[in-house]
């Protein structure tokens, strides 16, 4: 006999009594097919079906829920639902840290949420991206502030710490923990810098006593080389390491990717020709890194040689000579004669003394920077790298940057080899299995086996960050949202002009606006010229704004700034850029926008529907009709409608999305049905206007 709850609802009878309520439930329906109550126990009409949440009413039955539902419900009501999806939410203050170039996968994992229900959440705050896509700082930031965390993406410096404290490197506890007895003094290291053609090369050739010039094409130095000399100080022979750069360029690749290799700056400039765009360019790349600076007049055997005007332009730079009452070392030399060459040597020894601390551990596994390296068909890479701690021994396992392997075999400057390379010594390597970059580090680890990890785990960290979209730098608009942050304390500006006059001038003025506490204006370069490559690496080093005054980009710099997420900045008013700098700084900048006229179109015929209000027949006179553009209706000249939205655009009995000059269109302006024929419809559209 069945059970009486498993009893078959009996047919509804036609016209059956009223609704009936289920304890605790919706109505249920006395006729036809009733179902259970929303919440609750279902109603209690025969035939009832299960109610949505809660017990069902099939009959006078009851049925429970599993276990297993009751925590997934119990889940779904604890993880709020963002996107129809359920994700695990912070509190608003949870700091989640994400490497450079990391994926909705990695910040999952982080979280203990659904890859899948991520992406959801990101489709629906209007951005599409797939789950294991790199993604940059700013979208995971909008996806964080939505699901309660703060994201942290770690700078390139955390990056790798983490990954050396990975393998239980830590060179930071490393050096605390040596003694001063276990420092030795190291020779300084010396960039020389300088205009095209003022002698830089020379000198060092004179320094050295080698023919380095007669080697290099037509005069100039084609690539980064690294040479030591020993000279007599005092009694006693010291040692000078010498880079020898083409310009300034390298010196500024090696800080872009933070390596600190120079001493001091030599300042080469030419008697003659006196302080050119390069020599400025290369003065502030100097400045901006802190590097203290030996200034050598060079060419004083030319008759045409005027030392004096060269140490009155660098002052207005900020190198003062000691002659001056400044602290700038100035030595007049002839590479071509040799002249005052010691003279040099002494003052870059007494600076060096003066202003650094050069002592360095030898007694230990080395550490050190790629200057240089490039791929020899018969030897394979070779890579140029200068020791700075310990010493570097032929067998030992080295890695740098993405580059690892066993060093083969060393040489000097002059080709001959070596068994070993204490601090502050250039040496050319053999044995990597790639060809780093000017500025890696490199390091000796225990194994093979970890120098490969470790390279392989950079190079998959560079990739990631490449794939990721490129982080805009600071820019005017945003530059007081940077300080309220903390990210930002200082305004750094580049600036470029026509003549040195302008630039001279708006650089004065800007330096007189009173920026208040807490915040420091500072030119790190200014120039006379079009905006070059150089101006957009310095810039993206230092995190500057260009400001251009009556110039513009030289060829390919504007889609180089891009990249690299440089703001450049245009005018051809001093006043504008002053104004502009000082409402930034004071967070007051906002875009300028500017109407753009996009068609306009004569109303023909006009069109009654209940369902659309009135369309306007018309034809397009000028430009293009888009559909959502902003409209106006303007009748004998006088608009009698603004502010309007293109919400219908049809051709004919088709929706299109525009229509051009010379064709038919049926135009809806919405709500807005006062048209008549001969009227004019004008669309446009606000684009952000080019401060010029």
């Amino acid at each position: 006999m069945p059970n009486r709850t498993e009893r078959p609802a009996a047919p509804a009878r036609p016209g059956a009594g009223g609704p009936r309520r289920g304890p605790g439930g919706a109505p249920g329906t006395g006729g036809g097919a009733p179902v259970g109550g929303g919440f609750g126990k279902g109603g209690r009409g025969r035939g009832g079906t299960a109610g949505a949440f809660g017990k069902g009413g099939a009959g006078r039955g009851k049925q429970r829920k599993s276990k297993r539902a009751k925590r997934q419900e119990l889940e779904q009501m604890s993880a709020p639902s963002l996107g129809g999806v359920s994700v695990p939410r912070g509190d608003g203050n949870t700091v989640v840290r994400l490497r450079r170039g990391a994926s909705i996968t990695d910040f999952a994992d982080k979280i203990e949420a659904n890859p899948a229900a991520l992406v959801t959440v990101l489709f629906h705050l209007g951005e599409m991206a797939t789950a294991t896509q790199s993604l940059d700082e700013e979208t995971f930031g909008v996806l964080g502030e939505e699901l309660g965390y703060k994201i942290q993406v770690v700078s390139p410096e955390d990056e790798e710490r983490e990954l050396l404290s990975s393998f239980d490197i830590d060179f930071e506890a490393e050096l605390e923990a040596e003694g001063d007895d276990e420092l030795e003094a190291r020779p300084p290291v010396v960039t020389v810098m300088g205009h095209v053609d003022h002698g830089k090369t020379r000198l060092l050739d004179a320094i050295r006593n080698t023919k380095v010039v007669e080697g290099e094409a037509g005069g100039i130095t084609q690539h980064i080389g690294a040479y030591q000399i020993e000279f007599e100080h005092e009694g006693t022979d010291r040692a000078i390491t010498f880079i020898d750069t083409p310009g300034h360029e390298a010196f500024t690749a090696m800080r872009a990717r933070g390596a600190k290799v120079t001493d001091i700056a030599v300042l080469v400039v030419a008697a003659d020709d006196g302080v050119m765009p390069q020599t400025v360019e290369a003065l502030n790349h100097a400045q901006a890194a802190n590097v203290p600076i030996v200034v050598a007049v060079n060419k004083i055997d030319k008759e045409s040689a005027n030392p004096d005007k060269v140490r009155g332009q660098l002052t207005e730079y900020g190198l003062v000579p000691e002659e001056y009452g400044g602290d700038t070392m100035f030595v007049e030399v002839s590479a071509r004669q040799h002249l005052n060459i010691d003279a040099l040597l002494e003052a870059v020894l007494l600076t060096a003394d003066a202003a650094l601390d050069m002592r360095a551990n030898p007694d230990k596994d080395a550490r050190g920077i790629a200057i240089e390296a490039n791929l020899d068909k018969g030897r394979g890479a070779v890579a140029t790298v200068l020791v700075q701690s310990g010493t570097l021994k032929v067998g030992d396992t080295i890695v740098a940057g993405t580059a690892h392997g066993r060093v083969r075999a060393m040489f000097d400057e002059n080709g001959d080899n070596l068994t070993e390379a204490g601090p502050s010594r250039p040496v050319q390597v053999l044995g990597l299995s790639n060809v780093p970059r000017a500025g890696d580090t490199f390091f000796v680890t225990d194994d093979e086996r970890t120098a490969r990890q470790i390279a392989e785990k950079r190079e998959a960290a560079d990739r990631n960050a490449a794939l990721a979209k490129r982080r805009k730098r600071i820019s005017l608009e945003d530059f007081d949202q940077a300080v309220a942050d903390g990210k930002v304390d200082t305004l750094n500006l580049i600036l470029k002009g026509d003549v040195s006059g302008a630039v001279e001038a708006l650089e004065d003025s800007l330096l007189k606006i009173d920026v208040g506490d807490g915040v420091q204006l500072r030119v790190i370069h200014r120039g006379v010229g079009a905006i070059t490559q150089n101006d957009v690496n310095l810039a993206t080093v230092d995190n500057a704004i260009i400001i251009g005054f009556n110039v513009k980009p030289a060829e390919r710099v504007a889609d180089l700034a891009e990249r690299e997420g440089v703001d450049m900045r245009f005018y051809s008013v001093i006043y504008a850029a002053i104004d502009d700098i000082e409402l930034a700084l004071k967070g007051m900048l906002k875009p300028e926008y500017e109407e753009v006229q996009l068609g306009t179109a004569e109303v023909r015929e006009v069109f009654r529907s209940s369902k659309f209000g009135n369309i306007a027949g018309s034809i397009v006179r000028s430009g293009v009709i888009r559909r959502n553009a902003k409209a106006r209706v303007t009748r004998d000249g006088k608009i009698i409608g603004d502010n309007l939205t293109v919400d219908s655009l049809k051709r004919f009995k088709d929706d299109a999305t525009e229509v051009r000059t010379d064709f038919e269109c049926g135009i809806g302006l919405g709500s807005f049905n006062d048209v008549k024929e001969g009227d004019i419809i004008e669309t446009f559209e606000m684009r952000e206007k080019p401060r010029v």
